[in-house]
């Protein structure tokens, strides 16, 4: 009996330390998990060497041929200010990676755009353009590098004064890129365009009639000479500029300067 009783207290006392024990082991704090690392930022990605050397130049080879064709019609229209300034972008654009060897290139013509810029006439800048897109056909002729154009069908010749100015555009971009590219086909197209018979502007005393006769006979003389050297072709291009400018902007004719066969 007294074994009994002596049993049960024991499994009593027993059960109550497992009950405490539980308890308290429920209401122990828990371990607090480890931080988490930080998951490693992702690299920044380098810029391939070739990219740098080449694509960039070859990026920033094409910014300016977009603004030296914008000057180019800026011109032609008679907006000389607007195109003094897309001038000065050029001379002032910031260094580019590894010029390499158009380095030199580079200067002239950073150059030539810097005197475009400070052209005080329409005539003199028409002049410098051309000039500064000789600049850009040297680099080309001897690093043996040269962009691809886009190239349209002429503008189908009919006889009114849209439909012509179409086609000389068309002409005068053909021969800036006969130029910048030192490629004889282009300046050849644009020249035999040019050199088409002129609508009739009535009397020939005319400053309309006048100029039209000028382009026509800078552009027959051109074709039919052999100008193998940029700057002869720049020279030329740069007198037809001053032509479809005076036009364009009502100037009085004036005599272009008569450039010499090479």
């Amino acid at each position: 009996m007294q074994l009994a009783m002596n049993r049960g207290a024991l499994l009593a006392s027993l059960a109550l330390l497992a009950g405490v024990v539980g308890h308290v082991g429920a209401d122990a704090p828990k371990p607090k998990p480890k931080p988490k690392a930080p998951a490693p930022k992702p690299a920044v990605p380098t810029v391939p060497e070739r990219y740098e050397r080449y694509d960039v130049q070859r990026l920033h080879m094409h910014e300016n041929f977009d603004l030296l064709r914008a000057i180019e019609r800026l011109l032609i229209v008679g907006k000389l200010d607007d195109a003094k300034r897309f001038a000065a972008a050029i001379s002032e654009a910031p260094d580019t990676p590894a010029h390499g060897p158009w380095a030199t290139h580079v200067v002239t013509v950073r150059d030539r755009a810097a005197a475009l810029a400070r052209a005080t006439t329409v005539e003199q800048a028409c002049r410098l353009e051309a000039s500064l897109a000789g600049a850009c056909a040297g680099c080309h002729l001897e690093t043996g590098v040269a962009p691809d154009f886009r190239v349209f069908p002429v503008p189908p010749d009919k006889a009114t004064l849209e439909a012509r100015m179409l086609r000389h555009r068309w002409a005068a971009d053909r021969i800036w890129e006969g130029i910048v590219i030192g490629v004889d086909e282009p300046w050849r197209a644009g020249l035999e365009v040019l050199a088409a018979p002129s609508l009739d502007w009535g009397p020939a005393s005319s400053d309309r009639a006048v100029h039209a006769r000028t382009l026509q006979r800078l552009a027959d003389q051109a074709r039919r000479q052999k100008m193998s050297t940029v700057d002869t072709r720049a020279q030329v291009y740069g007198e037809i500029l001053v032509a479809c400018a005076s036009c364009h902007t009502g100037k009085p004719a004036a005599t272009p300067a008569a450039p010499a066969a090479r």
